[in-house]
């Protein structure tokens, strides 16, 4: 800044930097700036309501579908329950898988009166015991239920004289010990002579098994083997899934007994699991059955034939 002293000269005061006025932000600016950052704050509550609106779906969703599986789950065990209270006992009821060559053998057997004769031998035990009946059952089916050419014999009572040579069918149960017939079965057929002629008899085996591929298939195999060096005819059983023979699982799985087993070490549902340890599964005893339909029917029209081929020659 210029100053005049006294004598009318010029000085220079102390210099201080000009600085603008403040001038106060007119109140139509502020509100500009304002309603400019408004849109970028409603992107984000967009964007944040969006993302929440989402997980609840999610959430709901997520809900909806348990509950569905809970209920599915709940049908399932219902119709299981449903089952096994109305499952019927192949043992006391007439089993009618069997079509085609079995059922026509059967009506024939009936009306003709030429039944074979069926020998059913066994070893012993609950379980074989129970699979031997459902056999007998097969071969009655086929035969009658009053007639007395079945026979049903544990390895004790039988006797290759009076029973193996008696019969035109013979069926042979064992239980699987180490993947192999056990010993009672096998001194048995040591007690068969080569001598006698057997072609003319029709063979089938049923076995027990403590595990799922524990030896069953091996063991029905190496009985049938046996039956083969007498020369005698095989016969399997009525479907490819027993195309061996009949057997049963009595030791693993949904098929051995509930007391043998921990709730927490359960692969199965509860109701799967037999309260009966002496007890062999339905689907077995069907397959026992199927085979002594078609042991019974086989043989009867083998007798048939052998009957009218003497018949022709006399």
């Amino acid at each position: 800044m210029l100053n005049l002293n006294s004598q009318g000269c010029v000085t220079r005061s102390e210099m201080r930097p000009l600085r603008p006025p403040r001038v106060p932000v007119p109140q139509a600016y502020s509100h500009r700036q304002c309603v400019n950052d408004a849109p970028q704050d409603s992107d984000r509550n967009r964007l944040k309501r969006a993302a929440e609106v989402l997980l609840l779906v999610f959430c709901l969703g997520t809900a909806i579908g348990l509950v569905h599986v809970i209920g599915i789950s709940h049908q399932m065990l219902s119709r299981l329950e449903a089952q096994e209270l109305v499952q019927p006992q192949l043992m006391h009821e007439t089993h009618e898988q069997s079509k085609g060559m079995v059922g026509s053998a059967w009506a024939r057997a009936h009306h003709d009166g030429e039944g074979a004769n069926v020998l059913i031998a066994y070893s012993d035990g609950p379980h074989l015991s129970k699979l031997a009946q459902a056999v007998e059952v097969g071969a009655r089916h086929v035969l009658g239920n009053k007639t007395a050419s079945v026979r049903i014999r544990t390895l004790e009572d039988v006797s290759f004289t009076d029973d193996v040579m008696w019969a035109d069918a013979v069926i042979l149960g064992t239980h699987v010990v180490n993947a192999n017939v056990e010993p009672k079965m096998t001194k048995f057929l040591s007690e068969w002579s080569i001598t006698e002629d057997l072609s003319r008899k029709v063979g089938a085996v049923f076995v027990t098994s403590g595990g799922i591929s524990a030896g069953e298939e091996l063991t029905m195999v190496n009985l049938l083997h046996s039956l083969m060096i007498f020369r005698i005819i095989i016969v399997g059983g009525e479907r490819w899934t027993s195309a061996f023979g009949a057997s049963a699982i009595v030791g693993e799985g949904p098929f051995q007994p509930a007391q043998q087993t921990s709730p927490g070490q359960r692969d199965f549902p509860p109701i799967c699991y037999p309260t009966d340890p002496d007890t062999i599964h339905g689907m077995f005893k069907d397959k026992a059955i199927g085979l002594g339909e078609r042991a019974a029917s086989l043989a009867s029209q083998l007798r048939r034939t052998w009957t009218d081929s003497l018949n022709k020659t006399n």
